[in-house]
């Protein structure tokens, strides 16, 4: 697939273009790098939220826990 980037600002291209230099990487070759980075981070961004939001949910359906500090205080007594 291709795509065609338009406005790019200068220190943005002059900091991919140093990257891909430096790493052995044609320009093109860097930036589908850096896009295939970030499409991994925001998956897994998606992925944690909705594990957070399974434990929330698991949380809520567990019954509430009282105060413990009663129960410790009776077992010390013993």
């Amino acid at each position: 697939m291709n795509i065609t980037l338009k406005n790019v600002p200068q220190e943005i291209y002059q900091v991919m273009k140093q990257e891909a230099e430096e790493c052995g990487r044609s320009l093109n070759t860097q930036i589908i790098q850096v896009l295939g980075y970030e499409a991994a981070e925001i998956r897994h961004r998606k992925d944690l939220r909705k594990v957070r939001k399974e434990a929330e949910r698991f949380a809520a359906s567990l019954m509430p826990m009282r105060d413990s500090a009663p129960l410790i205080r009776r077992d010390r007594m013993r």
